[in-house]
């Protein structure tokens, strides 16, 4: 995996959500800064050709506008004559199969992993159904700059799927779960939803782009060089908006100036293992919500987002020493 050729010094993200026909919110982001999105007045949008994507490298746009979540279906309808060539020689080996798969998914879910996919030797174009999330505000191919990114689709009633993503050695993004495929769809987010300006204490996840600047564990250190912390008995994340230390993570030695903090070893089934999503970083705004993570967790969040704990392990140990990775929250 090798770094980013280039380095993002200054993202504007334009994004129009329709409220009616004509009108709209525009938001904007600035990546260098881990993601802040900031909303702005409501404007009228007069064509539709002027925020229309543009084509870019590696995918091919079929419309002026991406559509989002379209599937494609194929026919489950085999063959007359391949049903009757198959009728005796084809059950045993489709029992075995069978069979095989069925030790390969116990075994799975006995060990608690999954299957990662290797780097694909034919990489043509990057995966349609991230390209078409990420024009959908306003990017193309080749803002993706960076290494990983974990694709947080929300869904219905605190509900996600999350996909992972990685750049291929030809500059080629790839699927690590599969095309197509989530790395899990038994997600959670924020149990009062998604939003881009979120609140404290309103129990909503952030949507947009954020750097993921570290992970951290309890008890053993998951198999991964990625930057990880050890949860102690004296790490405390600060959540009290007056404090200098506010969306911080401290230890003891600090000299104490709140009156609310979360001590992040009571939550021991939570923390096992997660990712720290930058979401309003030091010098952070008092008036926006904190401590976001991506951990372990099978339902609804204050806010972060919650993954079956053998899929947040197996995440961390995705991530490499020199990963730049970021994380896409998209409605």
């Amino acid at each position: 995996m090798k770094k980013p050729g280039f380095i993002i010094t200054e993202t504007i993200l334009s994004l129009i959500l329709a409220a009616s026909v004509g009108s709209a919110v525009l938001l904007t982001m600035d990546i260098r800064s881990g993601g802040k999105i900031l909303p702005q007045e409501l404007f009228q949008s007069n064509t539709k050709t002027k925020n229309a994507p543009k084509e870019t490298s590696g995918t091919k746009n079929e419309a002026s506008t991406p559509k989002v979540g379209v599937k494609t279906q194929e026919s489950s309808k085999p063959a007359e004559e391949s049903k009757q060539e198959s009728k005796q020689e084809s059950k045993p080996e489709a029992k075995q199969e069978s069979k095989q798969e069925s030790a390969q998914e116990s075994k799975a879910e006995a060990t608690g992993m999954k299957l990662i996919l290797e780097e694909p030797k034919n990489l043509k174009e990057n995966p349609k159904d991230l390209i078409q999330k990420v024009e959908a505000y306003g990017y193309g191919a080749d803002f993706l700059g960076f290494d990983n990114l974990i694709l947080v689709d929300v869904g219905d009633k605190s509900t996600a799927k999350v996909y992972c993503y990685q750049k291929s050695s030809k500059d080629i993004w790839w699927n690590i779960a599969g095309e197509g495929k989530p790395i899990t769809d038994k997600a959670f987010i924020g149990s009062g939803g998604a939003d881009f300006d979120i609140k404290p204490g309103s129990k909503k996840t952030p949507l947009g782009f954020y750097s993921i600047s570290e992970g951290f564990y309890i008890g053993e250190k998951p198999h991964t060089s990625f930057s990880m912390f050890e949860i102690t008995d004296d790490i405390y994340w600060i959540t009290d908006p007056k404090s200098e230390y506010y969306n911080q993570k401290v230890d003891s030695s600090v000299k104490k100036d709140w009156i609310s903090a979360d001590h992040m070893i009571s939550a021991k089934n939570a923390n096992k293992y997660g990712l720290v999503v930058d979401f309003n970083t030091p010098p952070a705004d008092k008036n926006l919500s904190c401590e976001i993570f991506v951990r372990c967790g099978i339902e609804p969040t204050q806010g972060s987002i919650a993954v079956p704990e053998n899929v947040m392990k197996e995440i961390t140990e995705w991530l490499g020493a020199n990963s730049n990775t970021y994380i896409f929250i998209s409605p």
